[in-house]
C-alpha cells in the first residue's frame, strides 16, 4: 500500500485568477490526475489501509460497496492490487461510463434504486461474509487529519499536500461540498488541530440535508429524503439513505464546518459548462466548487485572497448527463430546464468577468417564476 501511495504523488494545482476580482486566486487541487481518474484514489486508499489495520479486510476478504461511481472504481484498483474481489453497488442512474471504469478494475457491478444502496451491500457483504467498506460510516476514521510525527512517510492529508505544494502559503478558505463528508471533514480536522487560520465552507447541493445537519443538527432522527429532487448533483449531497448521524451514517463533522452555502443544482450544472470553457473541465462537485468560489470572492474583502477547493473528477464522465443539453431539458425540467440553464451560464460568465455575486444575481434573474 505504501509503494501504491509513492506512485500517487502529489496531484498538481491548477490556478484561476478571475479578471473580475482583484487580487483574487482560485486554486484547483487536479484530483482528476490520479491514477483512477478522481479524488476517490487517495480516498479508497486510505479506507484500504484502514480497513487492513482494524482487521476488516484479509487476505480472501470479498469487499463490498456502495458508491456512485468514483469511489467504486477507485476501490475496486486498490482491491486489484491487494488480489481482493470487489463488488460495487451503485445507483441505477449511473452512467455508463462509471460502470466500464470500474469493471476494467475487475469490479463486479449490481445496481439498484439509489436509497437501497446502502441497504443492499451491507446485506450482500452479510451474507457472503465479506466486508462492506461503508464509506459514509468509515471515512471519518480512516481519513487522516494528523501529521506524520518523526515518520519518513509523508502526512496523507490532502490539505499537508496543498500547503506543501504553495510553498507554505496558506490559503484564506477552502470550499468543498460533502458527499461522505470525509474529504471536507478531515481537511477542516487538520486545520483545526494545528490552528491554521483558513476558513472552512461547505456548499452544499440544493436539495441536501447537510446544511440542516451542521447548523441545526435537525436531521439527526429523520432521512430527510422527501427533500429529494432529482437528479441532485451526482455524487455530492444527501438525500434518500437514512437518517444522518456522524460515524454512523454520514462522516461529515459537523464541528469543523465555519460556513455554508446553499447551491441551486442547475446553477452548479452550468457553472460545469462555464469552467470546461475556462479551462477547467470537471464533474458536478467541481461546478459547485467553481460557483461557491466566484461568490466567496464577491463577498469576501480580504484581499489578496487565495481560495482553495478540488478538481474531483473529470467532465468526460458527465457528457451524456450534466454536460448534455437534452438531458438537462430532461432532468432538470421541474427546475425551470434550458432556460433557467443558459441564464445561469450568463450570469456566471458576467460574474467571473466583472466580480458581481453569482448568487445573488443568479437567484434573483434565474428564478423559475421569472421563466414560466
Amino acid at each position: 500500500m505504501w509503494t501504491e501511495r509513492e506512485l500517487m504523488g502529489s496531484s498538481p494545482l491548477h490556478f484561476v485568477y478571475p479578471p473580475g476580482f482583484h487580487d483574487v486566486h482560485i486554486v484547483f487541487k487536479n484530483e482528476s490526475a490520479s491514477r483512477t481518474g478522481s479524488l476517490k484514489h487517495r480516498y479508497s486508499w486510505a479506507l484500504i489501509m484502514w480497513a487492513l489495520l482494524e482487521g476488516h479486510v484479509k487476505n480472501g476478504t470479498h469487499v463490498f460497496e456502495a458508491s456512485s461511481g468514483n469511489t467504486a472504481c477507485s476501490l475496486s484498483y486498490m482491491c486489484r492490487v491487494l488480489g481482493l474481489k470487489f463488488t460495487a453497488v451503485v445507483p441505477d442512474t449511473i452512467e455508463e461510463i462509471k460502470v466500464k471504469r470500474i469493471e476494467r478494475q475487475d469490479g463486479i457491478v449490481i445496481k439498484v434504486p439509489i436509497s437501497n444502496r446502502l441497504i443492499m451491500a451491507e446485506t450482500l457483504a452479510r451474507s457472503s461474509g465479506g466486508f462492506f467498506m461503508n464509506q459514509f460510516k468509515n471515512a471519518f476514521h480512516a481519513e487522516e487529519f494528523h501529521d506524520s510525527g518523526s515518520s519518513s512517510k509523508p502526512s496523507t492529508n490532502l490539505f499537508h499536500e496543498l500547503i506543501n505544494q504553495l510553498d507554505g502559503v496558506l490559503p484564506g478558505v477552502f470550499v468543498h461540498p460533502a458527499g461522505t463528508g470525509g474529504t471536507i471533514s478531515s481537511v477542516g480536522r487538520y486545520i483545526k488541530k494545528y490552528g491554521l487560520k483558513t476558513q472552512i465552507v461547505m456548499a452544499d447541493t440544493q436539495y441536501s440535508i447537510y446544511s440542516d445537519y451542521v447548523l441545526n443538527g435537525s436531521f439527526s432522527s429523520q432521512t430527510g429524503s422527501h427533500h429529494w429532487v432529482t437528479p441532485g448533483m451526482a455524487g455530492i449531497g444527501y438525500g434518500a439513505m437514512g437518517p444522518a448521524k456522524i460515524a454512523e451514517t454520514t462522516s461529515l463533522d459537523p464541528a469543523v464546518i465555519d460556513r455554508i452555502l446553499k447551491i441551486p443544482d442547475l446553477a452548479s450544472t452550468a457553472a460545469m459548462r462555464v469552467a470546461r470553457e475556462l479551462g477547467i473541465d470537471g464533474g458536478t462537485s467541481t461546478g459547485v466548487n467553481f460557483l461557491a468560489a466566484l461568490h466567496l470572492a464577491s463577498v469576501d474583502q480580504m484581499r489578496p485572497i487565495t481560495i482553495a477547493t478540488i478538481l474531483a473528477d473529470s467532465g468526460k464522465y458527465y457528457e451524456s448527463t450534466y454536460l448534455n443539453r437534452e438531458w438537462i431539458s430532461d432532468k432538470f425540467s421541474v427546475h425551470g430546464g434550458l432556460p433557467v440553464y443558459d441564464c445561469w451560464i450568463q450570469v456566471i460568465k458576467n460574474s467571473y468577468l466583472n466580480g458581481d455575486d453569482p448568487l445573488e444575481l443568479g437567484n434573483t434573474k434565474c428564478s423559475v417564476v421569472n421563466f414560466r
